[in-house]
């Protein structure tokens, strides 16, 4: 028996009774089903919510607070049923599944999306993972019925020598490999998180394809690869190719560039054929002639860590981060953001009480903030807003580049938000040769970072493994799954959802880990 919770008082209600107030939140026309993928909207949560819950399994509670709660902190994504949207008749590409790397059975992939108890599952075998690394993941509390985070990891070549047609994978087993072998062949180790939304197939497409673009991408560009990367180790630059200075580096972040711009674009085509729901923030780790390349689209996260320091080595791609790439693009075509907006920025909400006062403002070609004598067009729903200390564009959705979204629109609008997000990834480039000795790169999904600081991963690292002998091949296993565990904290009393060992909220969103060491001397 739970304990009695008592929003307001009233007469007690059953569990359908329940349901339905749940449901009653959910705006006219939207389908309550694909409502299990995504946050409710911000119109539901102006609603006063009155519910007194007798005689509830505690289980019931906790999923009851999470998708509030979800709701509430989250306050993501939410998408229209309409004639673009998919239809039920149509095949999905890719069987839903957890990563190949994790070897789950139907059956055990059942046990995975256990939203009362949430299992934190590590792969069985070690040594299927690159690099000795280690890998966590929990699904979330009951904000959707699917973990929708997805992974992978794989190696592949460079070849020198041309595969006929291009029928022939490069692609290797998953053994261990170590940068430089001979000069016909290149290695290439691929880490990659997937973080979906409004359903799991984006993630699961991206998860399944995107190695292969990238590989694709690669030797496409392996002549000029192999001349920069030769005995001479200069710049490209000679009679035979253009005669600008062509580094290793910017060849492979366009490759990878290029490999995130088709893969939304296959999406964008395959979804004629096949239902593709929702999107995904995405981040790529790339470990090439002695470099680590860091490609992030969404608010996935990576950092580099040794026993000193903490750097993060990739922005989270929100709305406010890219406030001046997305407002400018309202500015030059406002037809994007219909009559109900302004690509402006302001301090507060702008009332009919401000008209004919100074206020302050931002707009799209500045960086810092000036006055300005309000007038009609300030009291429009500002383009980027904020919730609960997230930024929303259009109060819709949270992550301004990623895969996927194609049919997302404002609420109650005919506005489509695909045009002002942007798959194109940031790319960041590391030198391995230096400073790795002890070091190790952490990927994870926002469900680490919305709870646990960088910092204080990078303790964890280091206390988990100075408690582990170097030889243990389980030990980067243990340290993913340590980080899981304290981001998804334990299940509380009543209606508080999950709790970490602070006393503070637990992560109630998929949890994704990748522990990358990247020297010997970790």
């Amino acid at each position: 028996m739970s304990k009695l919770v008592n929003f307001k008082k009233k007469a007690p209600i059953t569990k359908k009774a329940q349901k339905n107030i749940l449901s009653s939140c959910v705006p006219t026309g939207v389908d309550h089903s694909y409502t299990n993928h995504v946050d409710l909207p911000m119109a539901c949560l102006q609603k006063e919510i009155e519910i007194l819950v007798l005689k509830t399994d505690k289980y019931d509670l906790i999923t009851m607070w999470g998708k509030l709660q979800g709701a509430i902190d989250r306050f993501s994504k939410i998408a229209q049923p309409g004639e673009e949207q998919e239809t039920s008749s149509k095949p999905r590409k890719f069987s839903y599944g957890r990563p190949e790397f994790l070897q789950l059975n139907d059956d055990e992939v059942q046990v995975c999306q256990d939203i009362y108890t949430r299992p934190i599952i590590v792969p069985r075998d070690e040594m299927l993972l690159l690099r000795t690394s280690g890998y966590a993941e929990v699904i979330n509390g009951g904000k959707s019925k699917l973990n929708e985070d997805q992974s992978t990891s794989k190696q592949f070549f460079i070849k020198k020598k041309s595969v006929k047609n291009g029928a022939v994978s490069t692609e290797i087993p998953l053994e261990p490999i170590t940068d430089g072998g001979p000069m016909n062949e290149i290695p290439v180790t691929y880490f990659a998180i997937f973080d979906g939304h409004a359903g799991p197939d984006a993630a699961l497409m991206a998860s399944k394809l995107l190695h292969k673009l990238v590989e694709e991408k690669l030797n496409g560009v392996k002549d000029f690869i192999f001349e920069i990367a030769g005995p001479t180790k200069g710049q490209l630059g000679d009679s035979k190719h253009d005669s600008k200075s062509i580094s290793i580096h910017s060849l492979v972040i366009g490759a990878l560039e290029q490999s995130f711009i088709s893969m939304d674009q296959q999406i964008v085509d395959e979804k004629q054929n096949y239902t593709i729901s929702g999107g995904c923030a995405v981040i790529v780790a790339l470990f090439l002639l002695g470099k680590l390349y860091i490609a992030n689209a969404g608010d996935c996260r990576a950092i580099y860590c040794n026993k000193k320091v903490t750097v993060q080595l990739s922005n989270d791609m929100t709305p406010h981060y890219e406030r001046q790439r997305i407002m400018i693009q309202a500015m030059t075509r406002p037809e994007l953001i219909g009559e109900d907006f302004t690509y402006n920025e302001y301090t507060r909400r702008i009332t009919r009480n401000d008209i004919g006062k100074r206020i302050l403002y931002r707009g799209p070609m500045m960086t810092g903030w000036s006055y300005k004598v309000a007038d009609e067009e300030d009291l429009k729903v500002p383009l980027i807003f904020k919730l609960g200390g997230k930024s929303r564009l259009m109060q819709t959705i949270g992550v301004s580049r990623g895969f996927g979204d194609h049919d997302l629109r404002v609420f109650d609008s005919r506005i489509y938000l695909k045009p002002l997000l942007s798959a194109v990834p940031e790319v960041k480039v590391f030198d391995l040769k230096s400073n790795v000795e002890d070091a190790v790169l952490v990927m994870a999904s926002d469900g680490l970072w919305d709870v646990i600081t960088t910092e204080d991963v990078r303790t964890t690292v280091y206390n988990v493994l100075n408690q582990s002998r170097k030889d243990d091949p389980k030990r980067f296993n243990a340290v993913a799954q340590e980080l899981v565990m304290q981001a998804r904290g334990t299940p509380a009393h009543g209606m508080n959802g999950w709790t970490k060992k602070d006393g503070s909220a637990g992560s109630f969103d998929d949890i994704t880990v990748l522990v990358i060491p990247l020297g010997d001397g970790v």
